[in-house]
């Protein structure tokens, strides 16, 4: 079996936990030849890399190439980590209007042979469009990170990871750390990643209860790329986890969790999905029902140390089906169960392309 892995040189988290890792993964554990591009095309036209078959993530489709493959018999994978349409007050919403990018994934959506998404909700979205579709968790893995190497501090950190749209969600952490503040010393509220971006300072604002400075209750650890961005966890005791619950963020998956929960540590979380079939109230995580929660919660953890290593310990457990070798023994039967139903002829293919020129990484490398 071998799987053509289209993905930029350079790519974000998407790239990194649907498409980097997990079949890095498969190429270490269970020997699946993997191959990763982002040419799909040579000097002639042809497919760059031959392969058995090819693997998008969503934001790095490429139509030419998708048919091609189609044409040739090649299974075409597409993966979908959230959902095509926006909702009003997110940061790009105007910008999916002006590029037409909720017709063109939809298009994405029944072009594919096969879609492959994060949560049951999503493939519920997804079948309106194609009934080919599986869920295959975000994962984790362990192994290429090193959790609990947290440096000891003398303040107790609530810790916010998050990307560039979250502005919504993180004004529901407004006026807690200045309401903390005024009764007690031993605490901080820290941004994880900053870039000095105008969401990064907008969370900063938000987070620091107006400041944007670094003091008493509030600095920040800056950005770090996608090969050392889980260390961040290292730089906090807490992980905060605030979702507004609207459509669009319910069809995101538990990676927040995951993430976290892998690190061991407690969580104060929102109770929307994706995160509310995995969370217990005070058994593996703080879960927040309405605002006010936000500064009684981490009130409850700053004067409970044990509860913080309790609801760590279990946030673990809970995600342990999360682990990518779990998860990868479902994404391999589906790659055997993909290849069994195809219809094509490998050996003629492999004539066809017997002169195209192909250097390969082997799982890690980038195929120029």
């Amino acid at each position: 079996m071998k799987i053509f892995v289209v993905i930029p040189k350079k790519f974000a988290g998407c790239g990194y936990y649907r498409q980097y890792q997990p079949h890095v993964t498969l190429s270490e554990i269970d020997g699946v030849e993997c191959v990763y591009s982002d040419g799909t095309f040579d000097n002639d036209g042809q497919l760059s890399v031959e392969a058995d078959i090819i693997h998008f993530h969503k934001n790095y489709f490429s139509f030419p190439a998708a048919l091609m493959c189609k044409r040739d018999g090649i299974p075409v994978i597409v993966d979908f980590d959230d959902y095509w349409r926006l909702d009003t007050e997110h940061v790009f919403h105007q910008k999916y209007i002006d590029d037409d990018s909720t017709k063109k994934l939809i298009e994405v959506l029944n072009l594919a042979d096969y879609i492959t998404v994060t949560t049951e909700l999503l493939a519920v979205e997804v079948r309106r469009f194609n009934k080919n579709v599986i869920v295959l968790p975000n994962s984790f893995d362990p192994d290429n990170v090193h959790p609990n190497m947290r440096i000891k501090e003398d303040k107790i950190i609530f810790g916010y990871v998050g990307g560039h749209c979250h502005s919504k969600d993180i004004e529901q952490l407004r006026g807690v750390n200045t309401r903390l503040s005024s009764e007690f010393n031993n605490y901080k509220f820290r941004l994880m990643g900053y870039d000095g971006s105008p969401p990064y300072n907008h969370y900063a604002s938000v987070l620091s209860g107006g400041g944007n400075q670094a003091g008493t209750h509030f600095d920040w650890v800056e950005k770090a790329d996608i090969w050392h961005y889980h260390n961040l966890y290292n730089f906090l005791d807490i992980a905060l986890v605030p979702l507004v619950n609207n459509k669009f963020n319910n069809l995101k998956s538990e990676l927040k969790l995951i993430e976290a929960g892998f690190y061991k540590k407690p969580v104060i979380v929102d109770n929307v999905h994706p995160y509310r079939d995995l969370i217990k109230h005070k058994q593996n995580a703080m879960v927040v029902n309405k605002y006010t929660d936000w500064y009684k919660h981490a009130k409850y953890l700053l004067q409970n140390p044990n509860a913080r290593i309790e609801l760590g310990e279990a946030l673990y457990e809970t995600v342990q089906p999360y682990h990518i070798k779990e998860t990868n023994k479902k994404r391999l039967k589906f790659y055997e169960d993909v290849l069994k139903n195809a219809n094509t002829d490998s050996s003629i293919r492999r004539s066809r392309l017997q002169g195209i020129h192909e250097r390969e990484l082997h799982g890690t490398a980038i195929v120029s």
